[in-house]
């Protein structure tokens, strides 16, 4: 999976993922939630100086860009924007926006706060802000396990589970002999690591996923090409993604919430109302424009869709009681 997604011909290596499925990402009212979450953020924090806003798994950042103008100037002029991508498309994307692509620990070393955002391949450290990570953690390879063995592509036994799978299992997938389970263990750690980027603020991650008492009868394993759901292909030419264990990331932390998404736009400010009748005969364009609004966030908040993917939100040397979004 490893190899697949992210090695010399790996897909996000070669293609842009807007191309092949869509997400809340990609939403203009998505955006919205997440600039008022900047905002409380920075309050929360004492506006400093700088404010780090890094998205990882950034695409051609078209969240990022969108959050930037969703912001108040005076905070928008404070933003320092990254964009954390491994795909060389991430160069293309730079430049087409004026912007530079690095790699240092130093967080938009070479793009100044409310300029362009700035382009890295590895997460920066010593982050004061928001860390945001959107359909990032099912990219995150994971293995499949059964019975105590894992299990290769074609779900054959491969060689028995090490102890520090075998834990998690036991703690967070109870199986039987036949069940086949997808090891969350590497999203755990690869949160943690993103989590560790942070000085003071918040990570957020949002994701499709799941809890102990509704894990998956089957494998989640799938593939996406070109707008379509496909059988995953390990040769780097569709993606691959596996939902996540959401209850299992940071499940010790006592900083920390999980909430399903329709929860989580409506605390930030986001429902979808329909706009009054009379609005149809007075602004014809505008009530038109607004039943859209409504009909993309009602998109957004669905039930069975999209909003019932889930927020994990964990945050570091932040008053939790100034964010209202976090106690809500």
């Amino acid at each position: 999976m490893r190899t697949a997604l992210y090695g010399p011909d790996g897909f996000f290596v070669r293609e842009r993922p807007a191309d092949h499925f869509r997400t809340s990402a990609q939403s203009p009212h998505f955006a919205r939630a997440i600039a008022v979450l900047v905002a409380d953020v920075d309050r929360a924090l004492g506006s400093p100086e700088v404010f780090d806003l890094v998205d990882v798994g950034a695409g051609r950042g078209e969240l990022l860009h969108a959050v930037l103008a969703a912001l108040d100037a005076p905070l928008r002029a404070r933003v320092r924007a990254v964009a954390v991508e491994v795909s060389a498309r991430a160069d293309d994307a730079a430049a087409e926006r004026g912007a530079t692509t690095g790699t240092g620990d130093t967080p938009g070393a070479d793009v100044g706060p409310g300029t362009a955002v700035s382009w890295r391949t590895e997460l920066p450290r010593g982050l004061t802000g928001l860390l945001l990570a959107t359909e990032w953690l099912d990219n995150v390879p994971l293995d499949l396990a059964r019975d105590g063995s894992y299990l290769d592509t074609d779900l054959n036994p491969c060689g028995p589970l090490d102890p520090a799978d075998a834990a998690w299992i036991e703690r967070w997938w109870p199986a039987g002999p036949d069940d086949v389970v997808e090891i969350g263990r590497s999203r755990d750690e690869a949160w943690a690591e993103a989590v560790g980027a942070l000085d003071a603020g918040l990570a957020l991650a949002v994701d499709y996923g799941h809890r102990r008492e509704r894990r998956p009868i089957l494998p989640t394993v799938t593939g996406f090409w070109n707008g379509r759901e496909v059988p995953p292909a390990f040769d780097g030419s569709t993606d691959i993604t596996c939902h996540v264990a959401v209850d299992s990331i940071a499940a010790d932390r006592a900083d920390r919430l999980l909430l399903d998404q329709r929860s989580a736009l409506h605390r930030l400010g986001v429902t979808a109302q329909r706009p009054p009748l009379a609005l149809a005969s007075t602004d014809p364009v505008g009530y038109v424009r607004a039943l859209a609004a409504t009909s993309e966030i009602g998109e957004l908040t669905a039930t069975g869709g999209l909003g019932a993917h889930w927020w994990l939100a964990q945050w570091m040397n932040l008053d939790a009681k100034k964010v209202p979004f976090l106690h809500e």
